[in-house]
């Protein structure tokens, strides 16, 4: 199937991390605003040794048959959770055997969203203790990864969409996915770059940066008339003020990849370090995103 395929689901992992039911609520929504299959991917690692064989009463067997049934229970419970929450919608499961990133990376191969669950630090210089799975798909599969950071008591989930414009290519297709979200959830859209402070240019920049964000969104608003959009430029470290800002959205979206240096707001290191404390639902699209 193409990235854009009507069959895309939305995928979302499913664990039994505290995170997951807010992660499956927010993909049971996805998908019933986008008319999309939502599909619940869990991933059992099986120790070494525990594989079934011999006699079906061996322990081994046993164990398996009912590892599985477990796995398939939790499965169950949040399908059970999704079809309460948005009647009528289809939902599918998918009890796979391997490791939860690598199985969510080949279901996010033919998925139009992958939606997981991650713990949050409170602030960048903390030590990192959110799931490795959210980190470490970030950037990698071809459809935008929704990370449901925490348990979303900070956020406005009646805001604006938000989008981080750094004037680069790579942030396109976020500005393209934020227009399309504002658009399937009547929102208003908040497009926002930060510049980091360089000494005696701010005047200069904020007039640069607010072209920036102008030509990022040309095309955009004429597709979208209906989505009210406001700018804004700042002034810091794009992840800081991203995330600060954040609190007043009902979700954020940024790219993988910026420019660096100067006008860049590096939205790979800075999407990165967003996952560690954004204060709710945060969309990472990739440059290779399709924006048609």
């Amino acid at each position: 199937m193409s990235s854009n395929d009507p069959r895309n689901p939305v995928v979302v992992g499913v664990s039994r991390s505290p995170t997951v039911a807010r992660a499956v609520e927010w993909a049971a929504d996805a998908a019933a605003r986008r008319g999309r299959e939502l599909c619940l991917v869990h991933a059992q690692e099986w120790p070494a040794g525990a594989a079934p064989k011999g006699r079906r009463d061996a322990p081994d067997q046993v164990w398996a048959s009912h590892f599985k049934a477990a796995g398939q229970s939790l499965l169950d419970t949040h399908k059970d959770a999704a079809a309460e929450r948005v009647p009528g919608l289809r939902i599918s499961t998918r009890l796979e055997a391997g490791r939860p990133t690598a199985m969510l990376r080949e279901a996010a191969e033919d998925a139009v969203l992958l939606v997981v669950g991650s713990r949050q630090v409170s602030e960048p210089g903390e030590a990192v203790t959110f799931t490795t799975v959210g980190r470490s798909l970030v950037g990698h599969p071809p459809c935008p990864v929704v990370l449901i950071v925490g348990d979303l008591s900070r956020y406005d989930p009646l805001g604006p969409v938000m989008v981080g414009v750094d004037g680069s290519p790579a942030s396109a297709p976020a500005v393209a996915f934020a227009f399309e979200e504002a658009a399937l959830n009547d929102a208003d859209l908040l497009a926002v770059q930060v510049r980091r402070p360089h000494h005696g240019d701010w005047p200069d920049a904020v007039h640069e940066s607010f072209v920036d964000v102008s030509e990022a969104l040309a095309g955009w608003r004429e597709k979208y008339p209906q989505v009210v959009v406001r700018e804004r430029v700042m002034r810091g470290q794009p992840a800081v003020q991203l995330g600060e800002l954040a609190a007043e959205a009902r979700c954020l979206v940024v790219g993988t990849r910026g420019l660096g240096g100067f006008r860049g707001m590096v939205l790979g290191s800075t999407s990165r370090s967003l996952a560690h404390f954004a204060p709710g639902p945060l969309v990472v699209v990739p440059q290779e995103a399709r924006t048609d």
